[in-house]
Formats: structure tokens, C-alpha cells, sequence
């Protein structure tokens, strides 16, 4: 039988990794290996999902982006001292040439190659594992019914001029004005004022402008990941233009609106029903009808 390991960092040490992307750009492995596992009816080895970083520890982040105590392995994926013999001594083949591993071989799936398109139509099988292996299972509780999510990415993400962000300039913060703008032009066209929960790195004082609105509370389960799946339950959300937020659209298939050119990739297939559109100032007429629906807490 053949071993599929998504590979979360260059410097894996089995039980711990030092450095290493955001989680959002993680899972982009994880759901590959996930993939060709079930396709080609391989075993999964436990990724190595803790780390040590300093990049959040200059920065002053809230989150330090450990990833430690986020899942635990309840899907009989292989994991303790097996993992480590079997990294050692099993022939790996970078997913590239998976079709040259040996039997008992090991096909290592690592860094953010092709986004979604690889995993577009595997959102059902990802949702499962991510919900499986959650230590803490609260968020899934969590009923966003009849709510507008905001997900607002500050922390690493740079500041630019609104020229740049029109062009398509990516990972880079987005207005909290337009976010301010947007969730008041949804309250206006439901006409009411509908709770809004606003998911962020940011400090309180950068969201001031927002949380000062009425009705509007801030919000998080303690972790990234749980973050990400609060988000995912927003009949509608606005997002940010980060794989944080990529990430909640595709394990929610939601009504998502984002801003002029950060959108970044569409998530969306043939089969769904919901929107995904970027608005730079004002909300397209022909979506007001569906916002009304969307939002009707039914």
C-alpha cells in the first residue's frame, strides 16, 4: 500500500515544524494529500501541524500561528513513532511524479500548488476531515442564521493605497471604511439592522470605525482553524482578500462579497446557487432581492 503526507514545512521534525506558511495556505497540502489518498486508496500520515515561528512574536500578533491543540487525529490517519519510521525509511516521491512511487512508497504533498483547482470538488470531503479532527468541536454549534460575517486580514498583510488594491494588488489590507460601507448597504436594503460579527487579527483601536457600528460584535473560537469554520456558516459574508477567507468560502459555498480585484480566485462550481462578487462602491440592484432572501434567518 502506498502513503500519502502532506508536508507542512521544509524543516519537519515529526512532532514539531519550525516556520512555515499560514494555515490557510496548509490546507491547500492537506486537501491534495486528502485527495489522492481517497482516489487512489492510499493511508494518510499525520501532518505535523505545530510549529514554531517568530514572524507573529515580531509582529505582536494575537495569533501566534503555533497551530498546536487545533486537531487531533480521529480519522485513523498514521501518526506517533510509525510516522517517523515511516518518513525514514520509506522511499518518498514529491505528488509530481506520484506516479512513479513504489509500492509501500510515500507521496509527499507539500506548498500551495494550483489553489483550489486541484481539491475544486472535494469541499465535502475536506469539511468532513477538518470537522472529524477538531480537538474542540464547539464552533460547530455556532449558528450565523440570518448574520452578516465580516473576516477584516490586518497582522502581516501590508498597507497600500486604494489605487494598488483596484489594480489587484494582493495580500494587503482592505478599507475598514468599505467594510463600514458595505455592511450599512446591506442593512439598508434589508431595512433593518441586521447582527453583523466581525472575525479579525487586528486590534480593537484599527476596527473602531466598525465596531462602533450598532448591532456589530466581535467574534472568534480561539484558533484559526475555528475561525475559518464560523466563517464558512455565513449566509452572507464579506471577506477579505486572503486564503483565510478563500478558505471559509470553500468549505461554505456561501454569498461572499469582496472588494474591487481581491476576490482572487472564483470558488464556486456549476451546482451552486449562491454569489460570489466583488463591489467596489455600491451593491449591484439585481443582488438586493437575493441579500433580502439570504438574510431572512429561514
Amino acid at each position: 500500500m502506498k502513503y500519502v503526507y502532506p508536508k507542512l514545512s521544509s524543516k519537519d521534525l515529526f512532532f514539531i515544524r519550525f516556520g512555515g506558511a499560514g494555515l490557510g495556505n496548509l490546507l491547500f497540502a492537506y486537501g491534495r494529500a486528502l485527495d489522492y489518498a481517497k482516489k487512489n486508496g492510499c493511508r494518510v500520515i499525520w501532518p505535523t501541524w505545530p510549529s514554531l515561528k517568530i514572524g507573529p512574536y515580531l509582529r505582536r500578533e494575537k495569533d501566534k500561528r503555533h497551530y498546536i491543540g487545533l486537531f487531533c487525529n480521529r480519522s485513523g490517519a498514521i501518526g506517533g513513532l510509525k510516522k517517523m519510521w515511516l518518513l525514514l525509511t520509506h522511499k518518498k516521491v514529491d505528488e509530481s511524479i506520484a506516479d512513479q512511487c513504489p509500492e509501500n512508497g510515500i507521496v509527499v504533498f507539500e506548498k500551495f500548488i494550483g489553489s483550489f483547482k486541484p481539491i475544486r470538488e472535494a469541499h465535502v470531503q475536506m469539511r468532513e476531515a477538518l470537522y472529524t479532527n477538531l480537538r474542540d468541536k464547539t464552533v460547530l454549534q455556532f449558528d450565523a442564521t440570518g448574520a452578516v460575517l465580516l473576516h477584516v486580514r490586518l497582522g502581516d498583510f501590508g498597507k497600500v493605497t486604494e489605487a494598488e488594491l483596484k489594480a489587484g494588488k494582493h495580500d494587503s489590507r482592505l478599507p475598514i471604511t468599505w467594510y463600514c460601507e458595505m455592511l450599512k448597504q446591506i442593512r439598508d436594503i434589508c431595512g433593518t439592522t441586521v447582527p453583523a460579527y466581525v472575525f479579525s487579527d487586528g486590534t480593537d483601536e484599527e476596527l473602531s470605525s466598525l465596531l462602533s457600528m450598532e448591532n456589530v460584535q466581535r467574534k472568534t473560537f480561539g484558533n484559526a482553524i475555528a475561525d475559518i469554520i464560523a466563517l464558512s456558516k455565513a449566509p452572507l459574508f464579506i471577506a477579505s482578500g486572503s486564503s483565510f477567507s478563500m478558505w471559509a468560502r470553500y468549505l461554505g459555498r456561501q454569498n461572499t462579497i469582496c472588494y474591487t480585484n481581491q476576490i482572487k480566485e472564483k470558488i464556486l462550481t456549476q451546482g451552486d446557487t449562491a454569489f460570489e462578487i466583488e463591489v467596489e462602491d455600491t451593491i449591484p440592484n439585481e443582488l438586493k432581492s437575493r441579500i433580502q432572501e439570504c438574510l431572512q434567518g429561514e
